[in-house]
C-alpha cells in the first residue's frame, strides 16, 4: 500500500514537470536596396618602368541576400574585357584577369582600375516565429555544400592541439544536444566579452593567432568564429566585403583608409538557414555599450559582399607562381619590369555608393 503511494506520488511529480520552452525562429524581411557601387583603385610609383600589368578583382557571389549581381572591371587603357578564372582554393571563386601590355608611357609607372558593381540587397531580421507566420521550409545544405563550411582551409585553422585546448578553456565546446542557432549565439558572446577590436599593419589574421592575441580587425575576429563553429560541425562563412555608404561620408569618423572595408559571418542552422552574425561590429563599437545582440541574427542591407571567405589562391600568368591574397576587397596587380631601383608605390582607392529603395512584401 505505502509502496503504491510512492509510486503514485512520483509519477504525478513527472506529470508536472514542465518540459523547457524551444524557441522557433523565422526571418522577417525588413527592406530591399538596389544598389550600386563603383570601386576606384589607383597603383603609381617612381622608375616602375612596367612592361606589363596584371590585375585580379574578385567577381561578387550570389547569396541568399544578395541577388542579381553584376561585377564589372574597366582598366585604363587596356583595350581587352577580362579573362575569367577560377582560384585554387576549394571553394573555386570566380576571379577576372586583366592583363595589360603597356603601350602608353602613362602606364609605366601606374594603373588605374575602376570596379562597378550592382545587386538586390535584402535585409532580414531574426525573430520568433508564430503560430500565424507562414511555414517556410528550408532545405538542408547538400554534402559537397556543407563539407566546404566545415573545413579547415587558410586562415580559418581549429585542428592544431592548442586551439582545440584554448576551445575548452574558453568554454566554446558545443554540449550535446545544442542547437546550432544557441551553441553560436553563445560562441558570438564568449567572443564579445573576451576579444577586442585592434588593427595593425600586417596583422596575422589566423584564427589561431587571434586566439593568441586575444584582439584583431573584424576580419581576424571572423576567422576565430568561423573556425569555432567549424571545429564544432556547424557550417559557417566570412563574407568580405563593404558597407553601402561612399568613403566620402565617413571621413569625419577619421577612418577612411578603410574606405568602408568590413567582413561579416554567417552560420547554417538547421530549419533556419544561413544566419547572419557581425563579431566584428559588435567588438568596433564595443566602448559604446552597443548591445552586441544587435549585431546577431540581422542582415543589414547597408553591407555588400565581395566575395566569401579569405585566402583567395591565385597564379601569376607569367611565373606560373602561385600568389596567395588574404582578401580581394581591393583589386591586386603583379607587374614585369626591368627596373632594379623602384620607389614607393603610393596606392589610393575611392568608394562612391548610391542606392534606393525597393518595395517587398512583407513576409516572403
Amino acid at each position: 500500500m505505502i509502496l503504491n503511494l510512492i509510486l503514485g506520488l512520483l509519477l504525478n511529480q513527472t506529470d508536472d514537470v514542465k518540459k523547457p520552452v524551444v524557441t522557433r525562429w523565422s526571418f522577417e524581411n525588413v527592406e530591399t536596396v538596389l544598389f550600386e557601387g563603383e570601386l576606384s583603385y589607383r597603383a603609381s610609383g617612381e622608375n616602375m618602368n612596367v612592361k606589363e600589368w596584371g590585375i585580379f578583382t574578385c567577381k561578387a557571389p550570389e547569396l541568399p541576400t544578395q541577388k542579381n549581381v553584376q561585377t564589372k572591371v574597366l582598366v585604363l587603357n587596356a583595350k581587352t574585357p577580362p579573362v575569367t578564372v577560377r582560384d585554387f582554393s576549394p571553394f573555386m571563386r570566380t576571379v577576372y584577369l586583366n592583363r595589360l601590355i603597356v603601350k602608353e608611357p602613362i602606364n609605366k609607372d601606374l594603373i588605374d582600375v575602376k570596379v562597378s558593381y550592382q545587386a538586390e540587397l535584402t535585409a532580414r531580421k531574426l525573430v520568433p516565429a508564430t503560430d500565424d507566420m507562414p511555414v517556410v521550409k528550408v532545405e538542408p545544405l547538400k554534402e559537397q555544400e556543407k563539407n566546404l563550411y566545415l573545413m579547415e582551409w587558410g586562415d580559418v585553422k581549429f585542428k592544431d592541439k592548442e586551439f582545440q585546448i584554448w576551445m575548452e578553456n574558453n568554454k566554446v565546446i558545443r554540449q550535446e544536444g545544442e542547437r546550432d542557432i544557441d551553441f553560436a549565439r553563445k560562441v558570438f558572446r564568449q567572443i564579445n566579452y573576451k576579444v577586442d577590436f585592434d588593427f595593425t599593419d600586417k596583422m596575422d589574421r589566423k584564427s589561431t593567432a587571434v586566439s593568441v592575441m586575444m584582439k584583431s580587425d573584424a576580419g581576424g575576429i571572423s576567422n576565430l568564429f568561423v573556425a569555432i563553429l567549424r571545429a564544432n560541425k556547424v557550417p559557417a562563412r566570412s563574407l568580405w566585403g563593404r558597407m553601402i555608404m561612399s568613403a566620402t561620408e565617413i571621413e569625419k569618423l577619421k577612418i577612411k583608409e578603410y574606405s568602408q572595408m568590413s567582413v561579416r559571418c554567417e552560420f547554417f542552422a538547421d530549419d533556419i538557414g544561413w544566419v547572419p552574425a557581425d563579431p566584428g561590429s559588435a567588438l568596433y563599437n564595443k566602448k559604446t555599450k552597443i548591445d552586441p545582440d544587435t549585431c546577431f541574427g540581422i542582415d543589414y542591407a547597408a553591407f555588400f559582399t565581395q566575395h566569401v571567405d579569405p585566402n583567395i589562391d591565385v597564379q601569376n600568368p607569367l611565373s606560373n607562381k602561385r600568389i596567395n591574397l588574404i582578401a580581394l576587397q581591393t583589386p591586386a596587380y603583379w607587374i614585369t619590369t626591368q627596373s632594379t631601383t623602384i620607389g614607393p608605390i603610393k596606392v589610393t582607392q575611392d568608394w562612391k555608393v548610391t542606392k534606393r529603395e525597393k518595395k517587398i512584401d512583407p513576409v516572403k
